[in-house]
């Protein structure tokens, strides 16, 4: 049932599979491998990465961003609340600090969520062009990709969660195959296996670091289950389980993978690198793939990124439904479908943005200048901007997660064993704070103006939550208590 002001999402439709499908389907494995990990190698703007060693760097990175994991875990146990990382950061900081960090969190992933849009749209016109001789341009794509993610998520968090676990389950299954396919060829053959993947001495120890800087960005996302708590069957239980398990399942995705590609490039890391896109380069090769198969991997990579824009939808009106119900965002964000019980007015608002921001790609031609190194050679037109919006997405995020992991010493202090505290909130505040400098450090145009973007950003979110604060004081209302009921914060 529904509270009368249809605010109350419905509890117990999902089991620890669903939430955990969340986490994973945004943090898109498939899409991950084949657009950041060549970055985890060295294909950056500093020319620096992990190289041969880029398995090593992964796992330091999945082991630093399971200090953040930790934490978010432990809060997860106590407040089962759609607003995540929001609450929490309203539960150990008050809820003046707790709108400007909302703002910031859901900020992003709007962002984050049109961007995907972009890429989708551009990667299925790159996709029938080159495999069907059709060409459509890649906008209208887009805007049905839209349209279509936004009816999901209407219809419902069981659909939704659905396709996300039929997409994410499907790539991943067939790229995980793929790899282990590459690594028995190798073993079997006169090369044999080397461990050199797994030697963190087999590169500089600065070039390692950027690998890892680089690489706690494939991770980005674990932390979403936290946003479906109250629409999960035992929320302490399956949420905590679901940000830990995503972290394990996916780092030891991106471990094999990472050392089939090492291996297929013939443990060659400038090889490696300057394939650009390494899964799609092994998997249309001779040697272990084929056109056909290259063909079929680009059908999944689209697939994949499918998956994240519905996760990224299913996170962000779930966050901001959590913010107007209690007055910090306008009302009409806390509102369900009256059939589906789904926040649709937060659906609605991503699609719209999205929509705009789609327009103002193709109108404004890119927006972003599109010259390459190679004179009278341009990007496509929704490159730029997609490389500037997932840019100001993803740091978004990672600076959320500085500011949990170093707020939650403080608000988890009382419940949780201290020790155990200091190391998580340390880590993953050093981890986090980590993949921010890695995404603004040396960043070329126009990646270079995302910090200045962000700052004024936030800069908005603490007028917005002056606005909110003051306006409350002036009617008396309680618009800065958590709408919470007694069983969805426990002290245990």
């Amino acid at each position: 049932m529904t509270s009368p002001d249809r605010t109350t999402l419905a509890h117990g439709r999902l089991s620890l599979i669903g939430v955990l499908t969340q986490s994973i389907g945004f943090m898109g494995p498939v899409f991950s491998v084949a657009a950041l990990l060549p970055l985890v190698v060295g294909l950056s703007a500093t020319g620096r990465g992990a190289g041969v060693a880029t398995p090593v760097a992964i796992a330091i990175a999945g082991i630093g961003i399971c200090g953040v994991g930790w934490v978010i875990a432990q809060y997860a146990k106590r407040i089962h609340l759609c607003g995540s990382l929001y609450e929490y950061v309203s539960d150990s900081a008050g809820p003046r600090v707790g709108v400007v960090a909302g703002w910031l969190y859901y900020g992003a992933m709007m962002v984050l969520g049109a961007s995907t849009f972009l890429v989708l749209g551009g990667l299925t016109q790159t996709w029938l062009l080159n495999s069907l001789s059709v060409d459509v341009p890649w906008w209208p794509l887009s805007l049905g990709y839209a349209a279509l993610v936004v009816a999901l998520l209407v219809v419902g968090v069981q659909v939704s969660i659905r396709a996300q676990l039929f997409l994410a389950l499907v790539t991943m299954v067939v790229v995980l195959v793929f790899s282990l396919v590459i690594v028995f060829r190798v073993g079997g053959s006169s090369q044999g296996l080397s461990v050199e993947p797994f030697d963190p001495f087999s590169v500089g120890g600065l070039d390692l670091l950027y690998g890892v800087l680089y690489g706690i960005n494939m991770f980005i996302g674990f932390e979403s289950a936290a946003n479906l708590a109250e629409e999960t069957e035992n929320p302490r239980r399956h949420v905590p389980r679901a940000v830990m398990w995503s972290i394990s399942i996916v780092g030891v995705y991106y471990l094999i993978v990472a050392y089939a590609q090492a291996l297929g490039f013939g443990l060659d890391a400038q090889a490696w690198k300057d394939s650009v896109f390494p899964l799609e380069a092994l998997a249309s090769g001779k040697e272990y793939g084929s056109d056909g198969f290259g063909t079929f991997m680009g059908i999944l990579i689209i697939f994949d990124v499918l998956a994240v824009a519905i996760g990224v939808g299913v996170a962000s009106s779930r966050g901001m439904l959590s913010m107007a119900r209690s007055g910090r965002l306008p009302s009409e964000l806390a509102k369900l479908h009256r059939r589906f019980l789904t926040p649709v007015w937060g659906c609605a608002l991503l699609g719209v943005f999205a929509c705009v921001a789609i327009v103002a790609v193709r109108v404004g031609d890119g927006i972003f200048p599109r010259e390459t190194a190679q004179p009278g050679v341009l990007q496509p037109q929704w490159s730029p901007a997609f490389t500037w919006m997932a840019g100001f997405g993803g740091t978004g995020l990672a600076l959320m997660y500085m500011i949990v992991a170093a707020l939650g010493v403080k608000g988890l202090w009382p419940y949780v064993n201290r020790a155990k505290l200091l190391v998580a909130g340390s880590v993953g505040a050093l981890v986090a704070a980590g993949a921010v400098f890695g995404a603004v450090y040396k960043a070329q145009s126009p990646l270079d103006t995302v910090p200045w973007a962000l700052l004024a950003w936030v800069a908005l979110g603490a007028v917005w939550s002056f606005f909110i604060h003051g306006r409350s004081s002036r009617q008396g209302g309680v618009a800065d208590e958590p709408a919470r009921r007694s069983s969805e914060v426990t002290t245990g």
